[in-house]
């Protein structure tokens, strides 16, 4: 199946990213955004936590199985191939899957911590597979941009999102800044708390262009999609988030935010 198509419609600034990697590894990183597309959507698609939770094991149980063992569905039969052809840790798929248990729920998270630990292994994980398709030997150096490249996803996506899970919020955040959750609604954040979430988001986004700066050129398109979120809760155009993307393939990372 055209996985492009899907990844394109879902999530353009990460299709934009993968036309920056080399020709013969688009289509694995796309099956792999794709397969994190499906995942993450599983919380809108299910009306009880335990349905998504059997879903999360089906896709364990099927990404664990041969390549050569047909699952009957495409997207996790390409993947295994992806997983086969670039050597991809199984077990890494596992730990993403279990991470994403806390999205069927509304269990707060307790601390910073907590949300930090769910971003890297979430968001971070899919990023460190992303650099082992786009280079095996050198992927371990780009470790420290995927953790905080993770956490900065996830941060910019509580900023701009609306219909927001308050759950990923943390309970520390909150009482510091003197938020309850049923102050809270569909819309905007409160003001203290956005600027709470914010400024953790900018802490992780210095953090992860000293790390992307360091980290080899080879794994510089798993990280381009990040570029526009640099300036974290923004909502620039698509012609600004796709200059930015062009100018961090080109050019690298900018030395400050």
């Amino acid at each position: 199946m055209d996985w492009a198509s899907t990844v394109r419609e879902v999530d353009p600034d990460r299709y934009f990213a993968t036309l920056f990697a080399p020709a013969d590894r688009r289509d694995a990183l796309l099956s792999l955004y794709a397969f994190d597309a499906e995942i993450a959507s599983l919380r809108r698609k299910v009306r009880e936590g335990m349905a998504g939770e059997i879903r999360l094991r089906w896709w364990s149980d099927a990404l664990s199985a041969p390549a050569t063992e047909r699952s009957g569905n495409p997207l996790a039969d390409a993947l295994k191939e992806t997983i086969e052809r670039h050597h991809l840790p199984r077990e890494a798929f596992n730990t993403y899957l279990d991470a994403r248990i806390a999205d069927l729920y509304d269990d707060p998270f307790a601390t910073r911590t907590d949300l930090e630990a769910y971003a890297g292994q979430t968001a971070g994980l899919i990023m460190q597979l992303a650099c082992l398709i786009l280079s095996q030997g050198n992927a371990h150096r780009a470790a420290d941009a995927c953790g905080h490249g993770g956490c900065l996803s996830v941060l910019d996506h509580l900023l701009r999102a609306r219909l927001r899970p308050h759950s990923l919020l943390p309970d520390d955040i909150l009482a510091a800044v003197g938020v309850g959750r049923a102050d809270m609604g569909d819309d905007d954040l409160p003001a203290a708390l956005a600027g709470a979430m914010r400024a953790l988001a900018l802490e992780h986004a210095g953090a992860f262009l000293k790390a992307a700066d360091a980290a080899p050129a080879e794994v510089r398109a798993a990280f381009v999609h990040l570029a526009p979120r640099l300036a974290p809760g923004a909502h620039p155009g698509r012609l600004r988030r796709q200059w930015s993307m062009l100018k961090v393939a080109t050019r690298g990372w900018p030395q400050r935010i």
